[in-house]
Order: structure tokens, then C-alpha cells, then sequence
């Protein structure tokens, strides 16, 4: 069997990407300016030089199949690769001395922060992105090579991918409220004081969600039945702030914030649930220069700032 990748080029890249995409050959083959059996042809050649099926015929068109679903994945980062390349290289003719693009979930903000300062230092002129989104499409990201770098929370189906992958560190979770509510003035509170007040969680089948879930089992509570979900820390900081709900945030980033003077950790006893934070990032590459400072100042930044569990 020839080596079907000698003649694959960044056009049929495009190509694949775009059929899994529309679904249709035509609609395909009018936007990128090709005939349609033009078009089949090389995908059936392509199919036959891979000896795989990429997309499964349907009444409705094309769909990937499992080996077109990693042919798809693979060409994806193969682009955002030569992008990030052609975007590097400018840069670099400009003075830049590298670049990292980190995935940050709101529960660990505050690391990523204190461990970028220092990077900076090391390289004044580096080209620095950081995102900030729950886990599940920043993990995508790194996949497919949009991004360097992913930290946040460690669970779930995150340590299925095929990634690196270091915990930084593990910590309970609390909850918190503004500076004025009325539990906040109490010496200790249980579980049905909270129950007087709307909750503001995380959405369902995140990690800090996950770990409130299971306290609730332990502890016999119902979830309120007029709930908030929130996956922006931003706008939960600003609705705590400005009401009597209540929510829950990692121990680390709760302290953080009281010490601020913008919320109050609530008096409940330990919820001993624990979550833990970690860093991702690409198996099979080499980290680049960048990366592995960065590696270096997170844990650095995270032995030395660790919560009492």
C-alpha cells in the first residue's frame, strides 16, 4: 500500500474538513470551486489510498465514520499547526520571542496568574493568549492544537484523552456569599439555612459540580429546586455580590476573594468532598521552550500557595 500521506496537501485538508462539516459533496464542491465528480473522485481515491471508509453514505449525505471522525481530528490540528506556524514566524520577525496560548478554567484563574507573571519576566516580548472557559471545550482546543496549554480542574472523562496531565494541587470546596448576608454573620450554619436561599452552581458534569453533588448525597440535601447554573466566575462574583444567593467556589479561590473584601466564606462545617486542579497538556510533542518554563513557574506557584485541606 502506497503512503497515502505523500500526497495529501493542505487543499484537501480543507477539503475533508469542509465535507465533515456540510455533509453534501455539492454544497462542497461550489464552495470550493471544484466539480462534484471531480470532487468524489478524489475522495474515493483518498478512501482507497487509506484503505478506510471516511464518510458513510446517507439519504441526508455524508457523515464521518469513526476513522473519518480521527481523519477529521488529525487534519484539524495538521491547520491550526501550520496557522500557528505562519502566525509565530510573524511575530518572531518582529521581535517575539515565542508564544503560548493557555486554556484557563474560572477555578483556576488565580494560579495561572501568579505563575504567567514570572513567565513574562523571562520573556518580555513573548506572545501571550490565555482563554478562559469551562473544561470540556478548552480540552477540545488543546486537542486540536488551538491551544498549548489547558489548566483546571482534574475528573471525568478529562483523564480519558489522550493527554499529559500533572495535579497541582487538591483542595475542598465551600460556599460564599457577599459581605452583608445573614448567614455570613453567623458563627456556624447548616445545610438547611442554606436551603433559604437561591444557589448559584456549576453546570452539570463539572468537576466542582461533580463534588457538590456527592456532598449533598453525604450530607441527605436536595439540590434547591430554583437553582442557578453558572459556568462564568465573573458573572456569579457580580450576582453574589449584589443579592443573597449563595454559591460555591474552591477553597483557594474563596479565600482569595475574601481577602479582596468581595465575598465572605460561609460558616458551614468542612465540606470534605475535594477536588483537584491539574495541567494539560499534548502527549507525543515535544513542550516547547515556553511550555515548559510555564510547567516549571505553575508548579512552583502551586507548592507554595497550597490551602490548608
Amino acid at each position: 500500500m502506497s503512503d497515502w500521506t505523500q500526497k495529501l496537501k493542505v487543499q484537501h485538508l480543507r477539503l475533508l474538513i469542509c465535507i465533515g462539516e456540510q455533509g453534501n459533496l455539492s454544497q462542497v464542491a461550489g464552495m470550493m470551486n471544484i466539480t462534484q465528480p471531480a470532487l468524489s473522485k478524489w475522495l474515493a481515491a483518498l478512501e482507497d489510498d487509506i484503505g478506510l471508509t471516511l464518510f458513510e453514505r446517507h439519504s441526508k449525505g455524508l457523515r464521518p465514520s469513526a476513522g473519518g471522525r480521527l481523519m477529521l481530528e488529525h487534519a484539524r490540528r495538521i491547520l491550526n499547526d501550520l496557522e500557528r506556524s505562519r502566525a509565530d514566524i510573524e511575530q518572531f520577525k518582529q521581535g517575539a520571542q515565542g508564544s503560548l496560548l493557555v486554556g484557563c478554567s474560572p477555578v483556576a484563574t488565580d494560579c495561572v496568574a501568579q505563575a504567567l507573571l514570572p513567565l513574562t519576566a523571562d520573556y518580555p516580548t513573548l506572545r501571550l493568549q490565555v482563554v478562559e472557559n469551562v473544561m470540556t471545550p478548552l480540552l477540545q482546543s488543546l486537542l486540536s492544537a488551538k491551544l498549548d496549554v489547558v489548566v483546571g480542574r482534574v475528573g471525568g472523562r478529562a483523564l480519558e484523552l489522550p493527554l499529559n496531565y500533572r495535579v497541582l494541587y487538591t483542595e475542598p470546596v465551600c460556599f460564599v456569599s457577599n459581605r452583608e448576608h445573614p448567614l455570613a454573620c453567623k458563627k456556624s450554619i447548616t445545610w438547611q439555612d442554606l436551603l433559604d436561599y437561591r444557589w448559584i452552581v456549576w453546570p452539570t458534569g463539572t468537576p466542582i459540580r461533580v463534588s457538590i453533588d456527592n456532598a449533598l448525597v453525604e450530607h441527605g440535601v436536595m439540590l434547591p429546586e430554583n437553582y442557578l447554573e453558572s459556568s462564568s466566575m465573573s458573572v456569579t462574583l457580580n450576582m453574589v455580590q449584589a443579592s443573597e444567593m449563595v454559591s460555591i467556589l474552591s477553597l483557594r479561590l474563596a479565600q482569595r476573594y475574601e481577602e479582596q473584601g468581595q465575598l465572605a466564606i460561609l460558616p458551614l462545617p468542612r465540606i470534605e468532598q475535594k477536588g483537584s486542579v491539574g495541567v494539560f497538556w499534548r502527549k507525543n510533542e515535544t513542550p516547547s521552550g515556553v511550555l515548559q518554563r510555564f510547567l516549571i513557574h505553575l508548579h512552583t506557584t502551586s507548592a507554595g500557595d497550597e490551602s490548608p485541606a
